[in-house]
């Protein structure tokens, strides 16, 4: 790291630019490396004139990664406008044969206007600051912030602390009912994961459960929270059912739902009271393999709900050539039922769900007036806080116990 000190190698306040080309791997597939290596010294050459009007200099770092130094004279600090600079210069198309190639890139800035930050500090403040530009979508300036820093080093301490808890059985399954309507009788319970945390308590799933799809602990929690829940499925009526989640990319990925259904058969729980829940993504991110996983699914015997139904990307002509057998509404659009857009908007999907043959569940209920206006628009299933919080298994029997069980689950 000598370009971070000055010629007598004494160290001297400066801002450190650390610039990453967005998607540059496109290039080297598309155009061949010959020509990624042209456009690298290409953007080299771009920045470094850049640079050196404010007595910059750049230097390639590696791959697609460039460090640019810039000193403070004065305590004139300029990195921010020279950032934005690069961002300009590097947007102009370069031709290479019949490629026109765009370039965007994330910048991070970390500076040291005292001269008494050790190379190692500031690198790691500039990289960190880049990558935070890159996680915004690419083609941004981040300066870095001691804020960065401690969000990163809570991120790795939950990461290995997730690792841990799957270990250790931490990860544990809450039930939500979901009621027939308008007996609001129980027709299944929901499988919601929760952390019980050593230190930090009970933790929900926006917590960590995105944490596990980065680390790709996802099917671990996927199917060490279904052998929890079809043992305590057991233990309710025949007729109640259970709901589990599967993600977009658990559903593209027809591995997993032979896993899960050996689960399901290994802990005797018969697959007909079993509903998974997918969402809309999940169609868009590959149909095919979407279809595949759900005729499997179904196959066995479990039933396919379409959950999110409002908030994705699918559109009715998939809707309708996929074998579903239920949709849920989801909770934003319960919650405008106090205008007259928003309830004209259910009744559109309630009329759709009949028109296919598919039983409607709304999510998100916590009123009795939203609750009344669905029961009255043939709504066969309700969902929320007016029915129940999600709860430990423990009290699964006591839910049951109190408003019953479905004589005929839809």
């Amino acid at each position: 790291m000598a370009f971070l000190r000055g010629d007598d190698g004494a160290p001297q306040p400066l801002s450190l630019l650390i610039l990453d080309l967005d998607r540059f791997k496109l290039v080297n597939d598309l155009c061949g490396h010959a020509a990624g290596d042209e456009v690298i010294a290409i953007a080299a050459g771009r920045c470094g004139r850049i640079a050196a009007k404010v007595s910059g200099r750049v230097v390639h770092v590696g791959g697609d990664e460039f460090a640019c130094v810039l000193p403070l004279n004065d305590g004139a600090d300029l990195s921010e406008a020279v950032a934005a600079d690069l961002l300009d210069v590097l947007a102009s198309p370069i031709v290479l044969g019949r490629h026109m190639i765009h370039l965007t890139a994330s910048i991070g800035i970390a500076s040291d206007p005292s001269g008494t930050t050790t190379p190692e500090r500031l690198l790691r403040g500039a990289s960190i600051a880049m990558s935070r530009a890159k996680a915004s979508g690419g083609a941004a300036v981040r300066r870095f912030t001691p804020e960065m820093l401690a969000t990163l080093t809570d991120r790795a301490a939950l990461e290995e602390a997730l690792r841990s808890a799957l270990l250790r059985g931490e990860l544990v399954p809450h039930y939500q009912p979901i009621v027939a309507l308008p007996s609001r009788k129980i027709a299944r319970f929901e499988v919601l994961a929760r952390w019980e945390h050593p230190h930090r308590g009970l933790l929900g799933p926006d917590l960590f459960l995105q944490v596990g799809e980065d680390l790709r602990l996802i099917d671990d929690m996927l199917f060490g929270l279904l052998r929890q829940a079809c043992r305590n499925a057991r233990e309710w009526p025949d007729e109640v059912g259970l709901s589990v989640n599967m993600s977009p990319q658990q559903v593209c990925d027809p591995g997993v739902a032979a896993r899960l259904l050996q689960i399901v058969f290994a802990c005797g729980l018969p697959p007909e009271r079993l509903t998974v829940e997918i969402t809309e993504n999940a169609m868009v991110d590959n149909l095919a393999d979407a279809r595949a996983t759900i005729d499997t699914l179904r196959g066995a015997g479990a039933r396919i709900a379409l959950d999110d139904f409002g908030t994705g990307y699918a559109s009715l002509a998939r809707l309708c050539h996929l074998p579903l057998d239920t949709i849920k509404i989801d909770r934003t659009l319960i919650q405008a039922l106090d205008s007259d857009p928003g309830r004209k908007l259910v009744n559109t999907v309630l009329d759709l769900g009949r028109s296919l043959g598919m039983p409607v569940t709304a999510e998100g209920i916590e009123t009795e007036e939203q609750a009344r206006f669905l029961v009255e628009r043939g709504c066969a299933f309700g969902q929320g806080f007016l029915f129940g919080r999600a709860a430990p298994a423990s009290a699964t029997l006591g839910m049951l116990e109190k408003v019953g069980s479905p004589d005929d689950e839809v």
